[in-house]
């Protein structure tokens, strides 16, 4: 009976192991997931804050800018940040 306690116990100890090791891992999947999603946003942003000035010093045609807004934005609310209404 010994042998059998010591073997469930055995068993037992490793589950929990393996439990542990899957949590870790999942919680290393999501702040990789959570990471690059703001690194894509960061990206983005500053992206965009460089178009925004070239539009503003004149280094890139607005009519241009405007035309590539208007095919890509659709929701109303963004439309409008643009004047694309």
């Amino acid at each position: 009976m010994n042998l059998l306690k010591k073997r469930i116990d055995a068993t037992d100890a490793k589950l929990e192991e393996m439990k542990a090791a899957r949590k870790a891992a999942q919680k290393a999947s999501r702040q990789a997931h959570k990471q690059t999603r703001a690194d894509r946003e960061r990206k983005a942003t500053l992206a965009g804050e460089a178009i925004l000035r070239r539009v503003e010093r004149g280094e890139f045609d607005e009519a241009e800018f405007r035309a590539m807004m208007d095919e890509y934005v659709s929701r109303p609310a963004d439309r409008s940040l643009f004047d694309l209404e």
